[in-house]
């Protein structure tokens, strides 16, 4: 009969076999998994704010997110809050898309181009043979079929809008009723806008801005690149925008209240000896 490898003494004094040490392996099983639990409990404690907050704002501009700078407010507690969209912004988004698809399915990549700045979502028309002649104003009747669609796609939409007129930095041909850039840009907008109104975009949303040839999309360098910049941009602000001037508004004092507070002034101004 085989000798059997002693190990140890086991319970009441008899040796143990190597069949009978096999506790030790679930005892070291357990061991690893305690050491990587705390090596998990000790990274998560370790949370570098300054990385994850620059990771949170760059989560928050990929998705169009302004002043969304946190996504937990510390490593380890239960007051953690989530990079949420506004109201505003979803709205856009979503009516971005809505207006992307309608390019694409009009085959107008070239002529409209849609996309998002610090003032919100920015429809930007091209005026060439597009909704003008040349050192005109008179909507087409192609402008007046594109705006009627754009006017069903914003029609959801509760965002104040501006109608901003621009042109290049050509001087207005002296045949024309205009007498530089600045009317023609601004009479384009206003068009534009009185032609959204009558399409049912609600006229206490709207306002209009002209900028002649002072704010380029690209140099005026050929005739190219001044095509690119004589434009009628569509713009959809963020309400937070609007929502600030308000508050602003609430916040200042009446007139009444600045009296009453020089009169404090005055009074703490007489009581002061030297």
């Amino acid at each position: 009969m085989a000798k059997r490898k002693q190990f140890g003494l086991g319970e009441g004094g008899e040796l143990e076999t190597a069949g009978m040490m096999r506790w030790l392996l679930t005892y070291a099983d357990m061991l690893t998994l305690l050491f990587a639990l705390f090596v998990m409990m000790y990274a998560i404690s370790a949370v570098d704010q300054e990385k994850l907050k620059a990771l949170a704002t760059a989560l928050g501009q990929a998705f169009g997110v302004s002043g969304q700078t946190s996504i937990l407010q510390s490593g380890a507690t239960t007051d953690t809050k989530p990079v949420m969209m506004e109201e505003s912004q979803v709205q856009l988004t979503t009516t971005k898309e809505k207006v992307q698809k309608w390019i694409l399915q009009q085959k107008l990549e070239k002529e409209i181009k849609v996309r998002f700045d610090e003032r919100g979502l920015v429809i930007s028309l091209m005026t060439d043979k597009i909704l003008f002649q040349p050192g005109s104003s008179i909507l087409l009747p192609r402008t007046k079929i594109l705006l009627s669609d754009i006017a069903e796609l914003l029609k959801g939409t509760t965002n104040p809008m501006v109608i901003e007129g621009h042109t290049d930095d050509m001087p207005i041909i002296k045949s024309t009723k205009f007498k530089d850039n600045w009317e023609l840009s601004s009479t384009r907008a206003i068009n534009v806008l009185k032609y959204l109104i009558l399409k049912g975009i609600s006229a206490d949303r709207m306002s209009s801005a002209a900028y002649a040839q002072y704010k380029p999309l690209v140099p005026n360098i050929d005739d190219i690149t001044r095509a690119k910049n004589r434009r009628i941009d569509i713009v959809l602000l963020k309400a937070n925008l609007i929502d600030d001037k308000v508050n602003e508004s609430k916040d200042m004092p009446l007139p009444s209240d600045l009296k009453i507070k020089k009169k404090i002034e005055k009074e703490n101004l007489q009581d002061i000896t030297y």
